[in-house]
């Protein structure tokens, strides 16, 4: 996510705020957005609220910042936050963080574990680093290994965004289940907390033990954690036979997605559209994925997929004006997220 073009007005920083940045390190930019009351809030452009200053910590219930003018902490809503433009503490993280930018996947494993051994640097910036390697594990198709880096954010109750980062199954990643996923998979289902029971299940619904997972996952769709629940009620979506989809099941799905935070709708929202394509309705499934496609261009591995699948979707139609939408339409997305990384760099070099 890119800086405001518009650089805000030169504020006189406070001492409370200088003290803060030596503590904790230079000011973040912190994006957030309340939450839309139905789908088509939630599809169309909201106001986004940006806010830079020194992060303090960050949780479920809030984010704590110190602003440049501040004489102390300000409270925000911390499941809101839909993106961090972080300002890292370590010159270590700052540089594991500049290949997931550039999308140097192996790189980001390697540098990251180093990075992740240093100390003194704040929680937050560390399970924000953890979420990136996650993101790079499942972009080169390591699950296991993405799964064993999200136990990190999965030792407490995670942010939305943080939450979202869970590797679940999507699409059909789970034709590329490996015996030893099944034992990671099988070792997180029977551990105590209820994220790694979801992440577990979720992998085994498609193996040898699926219907000890099925009831797992049915058991999780109660469970008093709201995001597990709906988490689970979706990996749940891929046992509905695709007859029963659109006459049964559609609006359902559509309700529980949008119920979720935004960050949260990524991975739903590709599986909606993963089950819609098995309907053979190619362009319900195409304006799906150009959702993922739109809504969540810092998830790598689901705007790539969802790229792929809308352009291929559109080319076996065989409907001229439906692919020149499809391509004019992605084509935007690049060059809107290419003019984002451009004016990013181009703001932070001065």
């Amino acid at each position: 996510m890119g800086w405001s073009q518009d650089l805000p007005p030169k504020v006189e920083s406070t001492e409370y705020y200088l003290q803060a940045t030596q503590r904790l390190g230079p000011a973040s930019k912190v994006v957030w957005t309340e939450p839309g009351e139905n789908s088509l809030d939630r599809w169309n452009p909201r106001v986004q609220i940006e806010v830079q200053g020194v992060v303090v910590s960050w949780d479920t219930d809030k984010l704590i910042l110190v602003k440049p003018d501040g004489n102390g902490p300000t409270n925000f809503p911390g499941d809101l936050v839909i993106g961090i433009d972080p300002q890292w503490k370590s010159p270590a993280y700052a540089q594991v963080h500049q290949k997931y930018l550039q999308h140097q996947f192996r790189e980001v494993l390697q540098q990251g574990q180093t990075a992740l051994s240093l100390t003194e640097i704040p929680r937050w910036q560390q399970r924000l680093l953890v979420g990136e390697m996650v993101e790079a594990a499942v972009s080169i198709q390591q699950y296991a290994t993405a799964g064993r880096v999200f136990k990190v954010i999965a030792q407490d109750s995670p942010p939305d965004l943080l939450m979202s980062r869970i590797p679940l199954p999507w699409s059909d990643e789970i034709s590329s289940v490996t015996p030893g996923l099944i034992q990671e998979s099988l070792s997180w289902m029977e551990s105590d907390n209820p994220i790694l029971q979801l992440l577990g299940a979720a992998w085994l619904a498609g193996t040898q033990h699926r219907l000890t997972a099925i009831e797992k996952l049915k058991s999780l769709s109660t469970n008093s954690s709201l995001r597990v629940s709906e988490y689970a009620k979706v990996q749940l979506w891929r046992t509905t036979p695709p007859e029963e989809i659109l006459s049964q099941k559609i609006q359902q799905w559509i309700d529980l997605r949008d119920r979720l935070s935004i960050p949260l709708q990524a991975g739903p929202t590709a599986l909606l559209a993963y089950r819609l394509e098995q309907t053979n309705n190619p362009n319900l499934a195409i304006a799906e994925w150009l959702r993922v496609a739109s809504l969540h261009s810092d998830r790598y591995h689901l705007v790539e997929l969802a790229n792929r699948r809308s352009l291929d979707l559109a080319k076996k139609s065989k409907d001229a004006t439906l692919l020149e939408s499809v391509s004019s339409s992605l084509k935007q997305l690049k060059l809107k997220g290419q003019d984002s990384s451009v004016q990013d760099a181009s703001l932070k070099e001065k």
